[in-house]
């Protein structure tokens, strides 16, 4: 006798309602990022990887002047010692970095003659950081004014910002809107942003051991402008707990004075790239070397002169 299949409309609704809900998502739906927005991200994160070697080649290169500096093992030098010093570090790390001399013809010629600049160079480095004379250096520029606005915001944040979070925000900030420029603008852009960043984190992990000079080796330390990861925070909170400043760094009295650190070292990327923007990629290898050595003659200004 064969049985009768009983409720069959109860059991096809089941099998309806199976079918269903296995074709459905595991996880409500998200919203799609719109194809501008993420357009946009990969824009600055494809400058960002072309353009952000600058800010790793301050942080590298400070490092190596550091170790030729304290070679000295906190012995008097004359000013005219350690700039030449940090000349001859500066231009022998440039070649190991980049595998070519730093461009001569655009540079400071006291660089490459491996003396002080002038003093009108010391005391612009000690001038009040919220007027920069940046549109004097525009003069043979082929950057447009929207590049040039951008990077002077930077100069000014360097000078200004209160934290290093904030720092780090108005620099992301300033470079997601100078993604919309063309390229090689926007890397210029991106090329100080990445300066200030390496400086800003450079300086609070290390600004201590360079206030004697006594050829302790700095601990091992190297960040690329852009690698802001939980290990990269804690790497420099590690490196600065227990030494020479108990107050917060930006919020040392000293410090807040050698931000002007910060800003010397972004004002001479800007200025190479506003007088020599015409020369081509080389301008970058030149603006990256005035970097480096701008912030090294800040430092051994502001610490000992």
């Amino acid at each position: 006798m064969r049985t009768t299949l009983k409720y069959p409309s109860t059991i096809a609704s089941l099998a309806a309602a199976l079918s269903i809900m296995s074709c459905a998502p595991d996880s409500p739906p998200t919203a799609p990022v719109p194809v501008e927005t993420r357009s946009a991200q990969q824009k600055l994160q494809d400058l960002q990887n072309k353009y952000g070697w600058v800010g790793q080649y301050h942080t590298d290169g400070l490092a190596y002047v550091y170790t030729q500096l304290a070679k000295g093992k906190g012995k008097p030098r004359t000013k005219a010692d350690l700039c030449r010093t940090i000349a001859k570090a500066t231009k022998d790390f440039h070649k190991a970095a980049r595998h070519t001399d730093i461009p001569a013809g655009l540079i400071d010629p006291s660089m490459m003659d491996g003396t002080c600049p002038a003093d009108d160079a010391t005391r612009n480095v000690r001038s009040s950081v919220t007027s920069l004379p940046m549109s004097q250096a525009r003069v043979r520029s082929e950057l447009s004014g929207a590049a040039t606005d951008y990077i002077d915001q930077i100069a000014v944040l360097a000078g200004s910002a209160t934290s290093r979070q904030a720092l780090l925000n108005g620099v992301n900030s300033i470079e997601s809107q100078a993604a919309s420029l063309p390229t090689e603008e926007a890397g210029a852009v991106v090329a100080v942003g990445s300066v200030a960043v390496s400086s800003a984190y450079y300086w609070e992990a290390n600004l201590n051991s360079w206030l004697d000079l006594s050829g302790v080796p700095l601990p091992t330390y190297s960040v690329s402008a852009h690698d802001l990861t939980a290990s990269t925070v804690a790497s420099v909170a590690s490196s600065t707990t227990g030494r020479r400043f108990s107050i917060p760094w930006w919020r040392n009295p000293f410090v807040m004075g050698f931000q002007r650190v910060l800003v010397s070292d972004a004002l001479a990327a800007a200025r190479v790239l506003y007088a020599a923007w015409e020369a081509g990629p080389i301008v970058l290898d030149a603006a990256a070397a005035a970097a480096l050595w701008a912030s090294s003659l800040a430092a051994i200004t502001s610490i000992f002169f």
